[in-house]
């Protein structure tokens, strides 16, 4: 296998437990942030991915099968006054395949309980509404959700498209594809998003829909001239470091689009910021030349790591 990969698995793997995945703070030396949305990205990927899945990646199935709202939305780190919509259709997406791989009912359940909470999250015009306040038991436009990604209407809802199209594979509802169509039309026409993460969320998505051309438009005119010789990509054109989980989203995409020799430089600059900690980890922020910054936080993140791995595995094909 892949050296960069089997180091990369090592670190996921370490992450998870007691039920969810967890980042890790490298100053401090303590796993932090129990994530449910992020184990529900990682349940994709090794069900995805691996042969042979681990004790603890199956316990963190059961976990987001026990820890559902009963509205069939999902909090986000610890407080559960608050439901997000965009955190439920990564969890779903992973109970999915989990479904898909071990043929247990009740990750079908689960998943199918998540979409009853995200097609009401949805407007008539295909807009996503991010939150549901589970005190006063109704969805919420909170303007200050994703604040510096455009707010309440940001273009990274766009990801969701994702969660529909894996509805449907198990089910052949209709009704999956109409709210995908209706996330096309919508997020299609959003701005452009500054940082590098969420505007990978957005490209995500509008692959997910077939918006190729719209989407080659936006690397030709956004992407590509903030790419560096090295692969670095600032997380915005006036920072000097980057959030590296966008940078392999960004790369991954251009690999999709036929942008190989891009996708790979990206890719060669990742594999420079795993080799700054011996944990196989990816740093959530990190400075051009690979190495950790601080100016946010100091921590490896599971869902960059992730992307890494699938980032990895793309170029291989």
């Amino acid at each position: 296998m892949n050296n960069y990969i089997e180091q990369a698995e090592r670190f996921l793997n370490s992450c998870v437990f007691d039920g969810l995945a967890h980042s890790y703070d490298v100053n401090n030396g303590i796993w932090v942030k129990p994530y449910p949305e992020v184990t529900g990205y990682l349940l994709n990927y090794f069900f995805s991915n691996k042969d042979n899945i681990s004790e603890n990646i199956l316990m963190a199935a059961d976990n987001l099968t026990s820890i559902q709202h009963d509205t069939g939305g999902y909090s986000s780190f610890f407080d559960k006054d608050y439901l997000y919509a965009f955190d439920t259709a990564q969890i779903l997406v992973g109970l999915v395949a989990a479904y898909k791989r071990l043929g247990k009912e009740i990750y079908k359940e689960k998943a199918l309980k998540a979409s009853e909470f995200l097609l009401k999250s949805q407007c008539s015009n295909g807009a996503i509404i991010p939150i549901y306040n589970t005190k006063n038991k109704e969805f919420v436009i909170d303007c200050n959700t994703y604040k510096l990604w455009g707010g309440a209407w940001s273009g990274l809802m766009a990801k969701l498209s994702e969660a529909f199209t894996s509805l449907f594979s198990i089910t052949s509802d209709d009704a999956f594809l109409d709210a995908k169509q209706l996330i096309r039309q919508f997020y299609r026409n959003s701005s452009y998003i500054h940082h590098s993460h969420p505007l990978g969320y957005w490209m995500e998505g509008m692959y997910d829909c077939g918006e190729y051309e719209l989407l080659k438009k936006v690397v030709d005119d956004k992407v590509l001239p903030r790419l560096e010789n090295n692969g670095f990509i600032a997380y915005t054109e006036d920072l000097d470091f980057a959030y590296v989980s966008g940078n392999a989203q960004l790369a991954i995409i251009l690999k999709k689009l036929g942008y190989e020799n891009e996708a790979k430089t990206i890719r060669d600059y990742i594999r420079n910021v795993q080799s700054n900690h011996d944990s196989g980890g990816i740093f959530q922020y990190a400075n051009k030349d690979g190495t950790l910054n601080s100016s946010i936080h100091t921590e490896i993140n599971s869902w960059g790591t992730k992307y890494f791995c699938e980032l990895e595995r793309i170029c291989e094909e």
